[in-house]
């Protein structure tokens, strides 16, 4: 009997997988959920949790891997074949999904060796002082899915990964601030970011949002110093917390937000270590 009750208690968690992931081709064109999580294969075991988590807020969770999705949709660049299956879950899950959630690093159907999840690449405008940069991608194309218009017909998002060990530690960090948030003073602050020409814009946000809210506003301002001192400012600013950040300056290449200098990089990304307090980054360029 203890032998028994042994091989259950392992059991267990093999069929709490199982129940979460598409294995076949009928599942996975005819099936229902209401949060469908699409995994380069890499990362599906880091998103257990997360899967039992919305599972827990009585969602109905799917997860489908690349490989068996391209294996159905076989026709075309993996983005045109993923998109595909958005609309087959689309027309064709009773009930579809409300929610999808890409997982893996952001990829080139065309570029050797990336092989994690691919986004769809679509021409742009090249200011001149932007390297001559002619193409951007986006993932609210794979949420267009009825009519002709960009407005998304679902909610989706995407998880930047290309290691399991980085899958798994932003899974655990959303779980974390899901289940056991640090709900201090941090939550009513808001970090305003703004170039000297943008500046109107984020004192106008500020006068019209935030003032009004009584929250504290921690301001850095292209005029006060030099780029190494707005880049220092900007990474204390993310350590200490907020709940909301406003990026009023210019995007730039390499990845950085700009004025007339640099003010904050992806260099200073690994400086960051806001573990607890992650702040929304909306974007007013």
């Amino acid at each position: 009997m203890k032998r028994l009750a042994v091989s259950t208690v392992l059991l267990l968690p093999l069929l709490a997988r199982a129940d979460y992931l598409i294995t076949t081709p009928d599942s996975l064109l005819n099936n229902t959920a209401d949060y469908l999580v699409i995994s380069h294969q890499d990362f599906t075991s880091a998103m257990y949790p997360l899967c039992r988590l919305r599972d827990s807020l009585g969602l109905a969770v799917k997860m489908a891997e690349l490989p068996l999705i391209y294996s159905i949709f076989d026709s075309g660049p993996r983005a045109d074949r993923l998109k595909a299956f958005l609309r087959q879950v689309y027309y064709h899950w009773t009930p579809k999904p409300t929610y999808v959630l890409l997982v893996g690093d952001a990829c080139r159907d065309t570029a050797p060796g990336q092989d994690f999840l691919p986004c769809k690449i679509f021409p742009k405008f090249s200011y001149p002082y932007a390297g001559g940069l002619t193409t951007h991608a986006i993932d609210n194309w794979y949420a267009q899915l009825e009519g002709v218009d960009s407005i998304p017909d679902i909610i989706i998002g995407r998880l930047p990964v290309n290691t399991l060990a980085r899958a798994e530690s932003l899974v655990a960090k959303i779980v974390r601030y899901e289940t056991s948030p640090d709900t201090g003073l941090w939550t009513q602050t808001v970090l305003l970011v703004a170039s000297n020409d943008r500046q109107p814009v984020a004192d106008e946000m500020d006068s019209t949002f935030f003032e009004p809210a009584g929250d504290s506003v921690y301001r850095v301002y292209e005029w006060q110093g030099n780029s190494a001192f707005l880049r220092r400012k900007i990474r204390a600013g993310i350590n200490q917390g907020g709940s909301l950040l406003v990026q009023c300056t210019h995007g730039s290449q390499p990845p950085s937000w700009v004025g007339s200098v640099t003010m904050f990089s992806y260099q200073d990304v690994d400086s960051l270590v806001n573990l607890d307090r992650p702040c929304i980054v909306f974007g007013r360029g």
